[in-house]
């Protein structure tokens, strides 16, 4: 009621316990998180065999308890030279990486908790929250998700050179993934406030404590077979390249657990109830081939030329589908290189350069050409009995002759240095035009299987990059600065259907991921408008947001907003002229520098963590909404004025159904990173027995200025880990 809203703070004085201000942000999200990262390297050898070692440790916290990162990697090279005609070289490298993570991610349920619930009674003891939804609780006391990855692997090679230009190689490099992953999830008891030993429930995510374990093992090999050659004669330059690849990859999972654990601090499977255990195993391997090809020719550093051809057959798909040829050349004219231009000083570089080529791919999940079986178990009755049985089904309709998708590039760009190379300039425009495109077209649902991946349709890509530099000095300043700036747009060919992504479509004439819904008309302000207009359904209200008829079954507007005629295009997803720049300068030995990096244009949509309130019918009220909604106790110049329809979680169909009202430019300018270092001169590191020896600091993700909701940041998404600020401190070395 009002009036409990206009004196919560005094009975919160009286009665905290029940009239809990719980800061669920602040209680749980710390201000800053140390990290640390060693880096050890050392090489040593001779002309004849050479080696060199890294050992790198990092160690990260988190901004919330109970959650860690660590990574170990230990990396050696060696190179061996036998005599002219043989070499080898053996690299091994492992890393170990340690996830340690509370039973779930709090960060959703931190951004929708209304501060009048409680995490803890007055006494320190865990509070039920809402109802048992305490997520300062379950993070503190409900156990963990820890996962240990251990990676291995290597490259072994030999060139042969029987003849001077010509090398023979032949490179094995196997891969080993080593996982396991302990999910311990405790039930989390709260008891009354007024009495510790009145139980009044446990958490809502778990009643009873749990054990999952899994285990991961999976290895990949690749194979090489290369043969190289080049030559140059006079003016002439010649390089040829021909070889084979081979890839292998198999994966092996393996999971089980057990329920109902009495003792809760011991988490093994050896001590769970055998009547509440289950496990899971699953397996998948894929493999591709590939013949390759290049030559490159030179012509005096003027002329140009490089052709490439690939010859690759992948796994996915079957044995009458399954390679595919991509070839592609590229010209360049290195025109600063003719004698009509040698003797200027003006134009220190200059070059043109054209290029056609095809790319294939195959990224899309295993087996699509096949009718793979799903397995489950269903339990029946049989009186009071449960039988349990197995049941398996075809679930995802098979396409026997889907191949690779293609892309073809037209690409003609321009490089010049100007000013005795102070003044460097690169620009390209380029065309793609994407074929047989693997997409999971729409099918009609009657048929009872997964929309299937197929070739369809095409896709036109256009855009250009341009970079520009500068770098001189003043004095003993030595300065540089350079910019960029990139653009590209995607338009859908005929797909032969349309796929559907959430609130993003692909379909003809649209953007890649374009999004699509409704066109909003502002928001009601009456009972007659309602009464009076089409509608999504016969619950809206006066506050709600009110939508265009567009169409109809027969093609003119029907007097109702229904999601298949009278949803549109409303604009590409995709970021559009994304930037940079970088500064630097040098001061003796001083260095400095900046980086920004930003996006010129996107159609960014006000997501639900950002502007729907009352999430889960008891979640909080996002404040960019405060004093800017439809309200009931708004006078009729604020409602009029009102930026936001009126709080509502029974009605979020209607408003907050993918719209252009929910748009907005998310362009944005960031600081990314600003560096600051100093090397100590020689004659001091001498006197040290040192050979180098720096100082530095660098602060990354520093501001940022854009659209975005107070609190939200551009390159986040909406319950995710947040975007953190920073602040590292080194010193580097050199023996």
């Amino acid at each position: 009621s009002k009036d409990l809203i206009e004196n919560y703070y005094q009975l919160n004085r009286e009665n905290p316990n029940k009239y809990p201000i719980t800061d669920w942000t602040n209680l749980m999200i710390k201000s800053s998180a140390p990290r640390q990262t060693h880096i050890l390297n050392l090489s040593g050898g001779n002309e004849n065999a050479r080696s060199s070692a890294s050992f790198i440790y990092d160690q990260i916290d988190a901004l919330y308890n109970h959650r860690t990162y660590e990574r170990i990697t230990a990396r050696i090279n060696n190179d061996f030279k036998f005599n002219k005609y043989l070499a080898a070289y053996v690299d091994v490298n492992f890393k170990r990486t340690i996830d340690k993570q509370p039973s779930m991610d709090p960060m959703y349920n931190i951004r929708i908790a209304a501060p009048i619930y409680a995490a803890t009674w007055t006494d320190g003891r865990i509070a039920d929250g809402k109802t048992g939804n305490n997520i300062y609780g379950q993070i503190e006391q409900g156990g963990y998700n820890h996962s240990w990855y251990n990676q291995l692997n290597g490259r072994i090679g030999l060139d042969i050179t029987p003849i001077t230009g010509l090398k023979i190689s032949g490179i094995f490099s196997p891969t080993f993934n080593f996982t396991k992953q302990k999910n311990w999830h405790t039930a989390v008891p709260w008891y009354t406030a007024d009495d510790p030993t009145v139980l009044g429930g446990y958490l809502q995510w778990s009643s009873t404590t749990s054990l999952n374990e899994v285990r991961n093992d999976n290895y990949r090999w690749t194979s090489q077979f290369l043969v190289n050659y080049n030559k140059t004669f006079g003016a002439h330059s010649l390089d040829l390249l021909g070889g084979f690849e081979s890839f292998y990859a198999f994966n092996e999972d393996l999971g089980a657990s057990r329920g109902l654990y009495t003792l809760t601090q011991y988490p093994y499977l050896n001590i769970g109830p055998e009547d509440l255990r289950d496990n899971s195993g699953n397996a998948y391997e894929n493999a591709y081939q590939s013949w390759f090809g290049r030559v490159m020719y030179n012509y005096n550093n003027k002329y140009l030329l490089q052709a490439n051809i690939r010859y690759d057959g992948s796994s996915r798909f079957a044995a009458g589908y399954r390679w595919g040829a991509f070839p592609s050349i590229s010209l360049g004219w290195v025109i600063s290189e003719e004698e009509f231009l040698k003797k200027q000083d003006f134009l220190s570089f200059l070059k043109l350069r054209a290029s056609w080529g095809s790319l294939g791919n195959e990224r899309i999940g295993n087996y699509p050409y096949q009718g793979t079986i799903q397995f489950a178990t269903s339990l029946f009755y049989q009186g009071t009995n449960i039988i349990p049985s197995q049941a398996a089904a075809q679930w995802r309709y098979a396409i026997e002759n889907i191949t690779w998708e293609t892309t073809e590039t037209y690409d003609v760009g321009i490089d010049a240095n100007i000013l005795n190379n102070r003044l460097r300039f690169s620009a390209d425009y380029y065309k793609k035009m994407t074929r047989d495109m693997l997409l999971a077209l729409q099918i009609p649902t009657y048929l009872g299987f997964d929309n299937p991946d197929q070739n369809t349709g095409k896709m036109h890509t256009s855009g250009w990059d341009l970079e520009i530099g500068w770098h001189d000095k003043i004095g003993d300043v030595r300065y540089n600065i350079s910019a960029n700036i990139s653009d590209y747009k995607s338009i859908m060919g005929d797909l032969g259907g349309t796929e559907f992504l959430g609130d993003q479509v692909k379909k003809k004439d649209s953007e890649f991921n374009e999004w699509y819904g409704y066109k909003a008309k502002g928001i009601y302000q009456t009972q007659e408008q309602v009464d009076h207009s089409a509608k999504t359904s016969g619950s809206i209200k006066v506050g709600d947001i009110e939508y265009e008829d567009i169409n109809g079954p027969d093609g003119i507007p029907d007097g109702k907003i229904s999601p298949e005629y009278d949803r549109v295009l409303l604009g590409g997803s995709l970021p559009r002229y994304a930037y940079g720049l970088n500064l630097g300068l040098n001061y003796q030995n001083l260095d400095f520098g900046m980086v920004f990096q930003g996006i010129g244009k996107q159609n960014v949509r006000l997501g639900t963590m950002m502007i729907q309130p009352l999430l889960e019918n008891w979640g909080g009220v996002p404040s960019i909404l405060d004093g800017n909604y439809f309200g009931k106790y708004n006078t009729e110049e604020q409602n009029l004025t009102a930026k936001y329809p009126r709080l509502t979680e029974s009605n979020k169909g209607n408003n907050y159904a993918m719209s252009d009202f929910w748009l907005f430019n998310g362009a944005y300018l960031r600081l990314k990173n600003i560096s600051l270092g100093y090397t100590f001169p020689k004659s001091l590191v001498q006197k040290l027995t040192l050979q180098n020896l720096r100082v530095y600091a660098s602060v990354s993700d520093v501001f940022s200025i854009n659209n975005y909701p107070k609190g939200w940041d551009p390159e986040n998404g909406g319950s995710s880990y947040p975007i953190t600020t920073s602040c590292i401190f080194g010193i580097s070395v050199k023996f």
